[in-house]
């Protein structure tokens, strides 16, 4: 077997282990050192663990009396029967705040609204966790997304606000931007925060609503009418390398009542809407995204429980034709549609733990630290 041959199977083999094993094989040998450190492996890996992401539960735990500082630790759930597999413990300490939990991502991004706004970046299986630059008067809608194009990260906060003109008062919608990019050293380098503002005279929407999501480089957005109605919402879509923000249509036929957001399935964007008596989830998802055409592609029966609000958390992989759609309930936890069988469970095994939120997470090199770190 040439030397060439052998390195594309060596990578091959590697790309589909963890991050943590990869670490340790590093040390056994120099040509494996090489070939794992070499910026391809990265991005094979990369490729390889976006395919098999995990359910991960989010828990916190205070470190003094006021609860002001908190850790953060993680569990990872086996996907073909749902028990927990490893505890990752204190990951991160960080002040008060909400997780970016919609991220499907390789790092874990959580925010603290205020005064001062404060946004922390993790990587859970390194442990480390980098505070980024303070973000004044922050009571936006925190995301982050991953431009592959560029091997960088970016953090985007949405807000709205109202500025005065010759004609009077205009409103606007404006984006908050910062870059977090990994250098070949393997040290990340943080921008500082960009403002990107919109006019809102010839649009016909004048904020944002609900957490956004991020889907293979784009950041998406529920929009709020000028009416200050949801029954006229759109949908807002920033290219996040090229940071344009465009608008798309929500479906046709979606009724004004019951709690609506957006979540990700297999790499598609979906349009979610609980009916008024929450016993109904339906999910438009979006076929074609030059023509807008929607297809209410589920509709699912929430026998199992008489809540309002549903939220789907992330699509699990199982096999090239299916998947399980995970579903959060506001008061029973966690269930589970399995789109092959179109079976709908409850995740009891899950539901007796004790967590704050879960989110989907695959693992990844990316490096969280500054120069000489």
């Amino acid at each position: 077997m040439d030397d060439h041959f052998s390195r594309d199977v060596l990578i091959s083999i590697f790309s589909r282990l963890g991050v943590k094993q990869l670490c340790q094989l590093k040390c056994l040998s120099k040509e494996w050192n090489y070939t794992i450190s070499s910026p391809h492996f990265k991005e094979q890996h990369r490729d390889q663990s976006k395919k098999r992401p995990t359910l991960s539960l989010i828990s916190y735990s205070g470190t003094d009396r006021s609860f002001r500082s908190r850790l953060v630790h993680l569990s990872s759930v086996n996907s073909s029967n749902y028990e927990v597999v490893h505890k990752y413990e204190n990951i991160a300490e960080i002040e008060w705040g909400y997780i970016v939990w919609r991220s499907g991502l390789d790092l874990l991004c959580f925010y603290q609204e205020g005064y001062v706004g404060q946004i922390y970046i993790c990587n859970p299986i390194t442990k480390k966790t980098l505070t980024l630059p303070v973000l004044s008067d922050f009571a936006g809608q925190a995301c982050l997304g991953y431009v592959s194009s560029t091997n960088e990260y970016k953090v985007v906060v949405s807000f709205e606000g109202t500025v005065e003109n010759y004609e009077g008062f205009e409103d606007f919608l404006a984006f908050n931007i910062l870059t977090l990019k990994l250098e070949e050293e393997g040290t990340s380098v943080v921008g500082s925060w960009r403002d990107l503002l919109l006019s809102c005279t010839s649009t016909h929407y004048k904020g944002t609503r609900h957490q956004p999501i991020h889907i293979n480089g784009y950041i998406y957005w529920l929009a709020i009418g000028k009416d200050n109605t949801y029954s006229s919402d759109h949908i807002l879509e920033m290219n996040m390398e090229n940071e344009e923000v465009k608008t798309l249509c929500v479906p046709n036929g979606i009724s004004s009542f019951g709690f609506t957001h957006l979540a990700e399935i297999n790499g598609h964007l979906c349009y979610v809407q609980n009916k008024r008596n929450g016993q109904m989830l339906n999910i438009w998802m979006l076929k074609d995204h030059e023509s807008e055409a929607w297809c209410l592609e589920y509709n699912l029966e929430m026998v199992h429980e008489r809540a309002y609000i549903f939220i789907i958390i992330g699509y699990l992989p199982r096999n090239n034709e299916s998947g399980d759609i995970l579903i959060m309930s506001e008061t029973r936890g966690l269930f589970s549609y399995e789109t092959d069988t179109k079976k709908l469970k409850e995740l009891k095994s899950l539901n007796t733990k004790q967590y704050e939120w879960c989110a989907l997470f695959y693992e990844s090199f990316f490096s969280i630290g500054l120069p000489g770190n």
